[in-house]
């Protein structure tokens, strides 16, 4: 990808501005704005469409490349008190889990350009340093990975000594790695770099980032305590405190791991609200980035008549594409339409530069997932940017996402290799472009517009339509939707595996979501133990029926499995011919239900959902139709299997399978659930005139309705 880009925002309300940040390795590009209706390229499907918008920004501009500045740390930036003279003496807890390929500061004040400064650091092999200038002293004995130290260095250039300390946490067993005396030391560099925690300055920054945790950093100056840090934090917290009175407090960057457990948890606390001291680590890691920082190439003040819809700046150049959707929608505290489209962009933050195709552990495959890769994978896996699906160099899971950067794979034409199809943003254009086609008038909003607004914002609509895949919601996103289902409203759950997985937003900076994967759940990875609290808001995280709120509470059906070969069509149950439902399925034939689409080559597929009286489906729900008879691919979901056997694959398991359910909610309300991810694929199939368009269309003009 010879361009690359982002914007400040993902959702927009007419005469507000959004910022394009743009990255070019071409010298001159050209831009213009685009509403988006289909973007999936796959034979058999209507192809790209798109209209263009003129706007002020169309128009040529001049290409630059702006840089990924990776990895976290935390920085003091102005520390004058820390000017030693003769001597200075870092002590710490460390757990590193990932060395190399340079040195990586762990407590520095330090230049790297000029050599000027000193610092504790981990030499690539693995070994603790004391770098003062350009002189380095080594233990030469590489610490273990995944464990905890306690390290010290001191310098004293009167003593002439330079002492160095590494000493695992007695629960390891480890034998003691040794303590190394150097004789002449040189004279203190002096240098007015900030004071740096897991990296040290760089000509642009701070570089060498250290992998792993830190926690109760000491330094002495001169043989007086000058800062004594804690990095336990309250939930939300983003800064580091001293305690030793001197004042020097300091943020943290890129967002590393808070909530993580140090050197003195033992397993009594599984809540870092509860156990502070318990709780002091960071985990730091030099893939991190929460804000890419660029700067604007253009912006958009988005016209007063601009129709609320999916957009995207179009960028082009000597055959280089890039796209950089949004979405508009109307002007706030108000709707132009009965039917709101929700976006979920939660979802879409989730799986963000997804690396899931690779390293996956669900992802059995016949095929080469290399032969189905795009340039915009290949971008991800490169820089690296990461999504919650992925892993940090060092093994560990990722926990936030942050849309300040860009996310390359919510692209119109995006295929995920794993299915070789649509999924997420691309796979909800199949939505849009089956809603235009038929006439339908749609507010577009996002699921940050639920966030800001609440309740209010779904009042405003008698039905509200969701994505083919929302399965990352907040509590009290889950909060407003309950109660407007309960006072009347009428939601179309068009996808799989919704509502599922705890999501934070962090209240300071909401472009960053947290999840953390707590103790089952399908998935790609899981947290270490004590570790499923979420630092942004304090809350437990995991599976949202693991607190008591299953989505077939909500929706009639949850999560039931998910599979990569192929999707499959729908038969009918008995539920199809109650006169509560009967009307669902007007106009259609006798046969399968979606024997067709852009997804799998079905309407059921890739992941899907059933009904469950047990975990909360409502006893009047109705099953209108099924899909069943998948194939082993498929797998019954791990967090209804308390054991392993060979009775959870699709071609036996009788949970393996897809229900579309239908019930009525009090006040006039309703709620109809497709209960699959490949449903809208199948929409746009055979012009448009097929049972499933028609199903959809039958439930939306009735829940459009004033009554039903």
């Amino acid at each position: 990808m010879r361009i690359v880009g982002y914007t400040d925002r993902w959702t927009v309300a007419p005469g507000e501005t959004i910022r394009f940040m743009v990255s070019a390795e071409v010298e001159r590009y050209s831009a213009s704005i685009v509403r988006l209706l289909h973007g999936d390229p796959k034979p058999g499907g209507p192809g790209v469409k798109l209209e263009p918008v003129e706007t002020p920004v169309t128009g040529e501009y001049a290409g630059r490349e702006q840089p990924y500045r990776l990895g976290s740390y935390a920085i003091v930036p102005h520390a004058p008190r820390l000017d030693a003279e003769h001597a200075v003496a870092i002590d710490a807890w460390i757990f590193p889990t990932a060395p190399g390929p340079g040195a990586q500061g762990i407590v520095t004040r330090r230049r790297e350009e000029d050599a000027a400064g000193w610092g504790l650091f981990l030499e690539p092999e693995g070994d603790l340093s004391f770098r003062n200038g350009a002189h380095v002293v080594r233990t030469g004995i590489p610490l273990r990975t995944f464990c905890w130290y306690r390290v010290s260095g001191s310098y004293d250039a009167r003593a002439g000594l330079v002492r160095l300390e590494q000493a695992p946490a007695p629960e390891y067993g480890l034998e003691q790695t040794g303590v190394v005396i150097e004789g002449r030391a040189q004279p203190l560099s002096r240098t007015d770099a900030p004071l740096v925690f897991a990296g040290h300055v760089g000509p642009e920054g701070p570089v060498g980032r250290f992998n792993g945790k830190l926690d109760a950093p000491r330094l002495l100056v001169d043989g007086a305590v000058a800062g004594e840090w804690d990095f336990a934090a309250e939930p939300g917290a983003h800064g580091i405190r001293d305690r030793s009175g001197s004042g020097l407090d300091g943020e943290t960057v890129n967002m590393p791991m808070r909530a993580m457990t140090g050197p003195l948890w033992r397993g009594g606390e599984i809540d870092f609200k509860a156990a502070p001291a318990e709780y002091g680590a960071i985990f730091f890691h030099d893939d991190d980035l929460e804000d890419a920082g660029w700067e604007a190439d253009f912006e958009l003040t988005v016209p007063p008549d601009l129709r609320s819809g999916v957009y995207a700046a179009r960028l082009e150049a000597d055959g280089a594409e890039e796209w950089l959707p949004f979405f508009v929608r109307p002007p706030r505290g108000s709707a132009t339409a009965k039917i709101a489209f929700l976006v979920p962009t939660l979802s879409y933050l989730a799986y963000a530069n997804e690396h899931a195709a690779t390293g996956n552990p669900v992802a059995v495959t016949d095929f080469n997932l290399w032969d189905y890769f795009l340039p915009e994978d290949h971008l991800a896996q490169g820089v690296p940017l990461l999504g919650l699906y992925d892993r940090h160099r060092d093994g560990t899971g990722v926990c936030y996402s942050s849309r300040l950067r860009p996310v390359v794979n919510m692209r119109p034409h995006y295929h995920l290799a794993l299915v070789r199809s649509a999924h997420q943003f691309p796979a909800d254009l199949h939505l849009v472009d089956w809603l235009h086609e038929k006439g339908f008038e749609v507010d577009v909003v996002t699921d940050e517009d639920l966030v800001e607004e609440g309740r209010a914002l779904l009042d405003r609509y008698r039905v509200v339509v969701t994505g083919s895949h929302p399965e990352y919601w907040t509590g009290a996103m889950l909060d407003d939707l309950e109660t407007y289902l309960g006072d009347g409203g009428r939601l179309m759950y068009l996808g799989g595996n919704g509502f599922y997985w705890v999501t934070s937003i962090d209240r300071s900076r909401p472009h960053v979501i947290e999840v953390r994967r707590g103790r089952r759940g399908t998935g790609t990875w899981r947290g270490e133990p004590g570790e499923d609290f979420h630092s942004t808001t304090g809350e437990p995280g995991g599976l949202w029926r693991d607190r008591g709120r299953p989505p077939q509470r909500l929706v009639g059906i949850g999560m039931a499995s998910q599979g990569f070969d192929r999707g499959l069509p729908y038969l009918r149950e008995p539920g199809c011919s109650d006169p509560r439902a009967a009307w669902i399925l007007e106009g259609t034939g006798e046969g399968p239900i979606g024997d067709y689409g852009l997804v799998m080559g079905g309407a059921a597929g890739l992941e899907v959902d059933r009904l469950d009286f047990a975990l909360g489906t409502p006893p009047h729900a109705l099953i209108v139709a099924t899909a069943r008879g998948f194939s082993d691919s498929y797998q019954h979901v791990v967090e209804e299997v308390a054991s392993s056997d060979s009775q959870q694959g699709g071609s036996v398991s009788p949970y393996v399978r897809g229900d579309m359910v239908f019930f009525e909610t009090p006040g006039g309300g309703a709620v109809f659930s497709t209960g699959s991810i490949s449903w809208c694929g199948s929409l746009s199939h055979n012009g448009y005139d097929n049972d499933v368009s028609r199903i959809t269309e039958n439930v939306l003009r009735r829940f459009a309705a004033e009554t039903l």
